[in-house]
């Protein structure tokens, strides 16, 4: 009973004076507080650890874990986490800036203490439909038809063999034989 109660509490609302709005809008809890709550929370039983980091010409990308001790129950927990930056050019912040959003990653999957459900209405939104149309049978044909009878290369003529349409395969073994020749 004892340790569904901790989880109760690790999903609880975070507390409203720690959050805070970034310029577009979105929600965080800052890294100085998530760095206390799980302090607080995993009674300093904590450690993270960044797995990997890449860095191109204007932004970084990094993996981490963090491990924690479950005051309860006395369970070690593992929580991965990923995240990406663009650089500003000055390596003295730039990397610290990852490792942090690294972090912040990783102990949101503990809980909504740690700020997991601040932004959850636009990353449950519902994902664009990509609508495919299908290219019409018969001016597909007539662009094979076109092609196959343009043709003048043996060799570019058999890279069409796989996608004749049935109605052509005619005209295909006809102008296959005429370039053999």
């Amino acid at each position: 009973m004892m340790n569904k109660q901790f989880v109760d509490d690790l999903n609880k609302d975070p507390d409203p004076s720690h959050i805070r709005k970034n310029d577009d809008g979105s929600l965080y809890i800052p890294i100085s507080t998530v760095q206390m709550l799980l302090d607080e929370v995993f009674l300093g039983k904590w450690n993270f650890e960044v797995t990997r980091e890449v860095f191109g010409r204007k932004w970084a990308r990094g993996s981490g874990v963090m491990e924690i001790i479950n005051p309860v129950s006395g369970e070690k927990i593992r929580r991965s986490g990923d995240a990406g930056i663009i650089l500003t050019g000055n390596l003295r912040t730039d990397s610290p800036r990852l490792e942090a959003m690294i972090l912040l990653s990783c102990a949101k999957k503990f809980g909504r203490i740690f700020g997991r459900d601040l932004n959850r209405m636009k990353d449950d939104a519902p994902l664009p439909v990509a609508k495919i149309e299908r290219p019409d049978p018969t001016t597909e044909e007539r662009r094979m038809q076109i092609l196959i009878e343009e043709c003048n290369d043996l060799r570019e003529l058999e890279t069409y063999k796989l996608v004749i349409p049935q109605g052509l395969k005619k005209q295909y073994q006809l102008k296959l034989k005429q370039l053999s020749v």
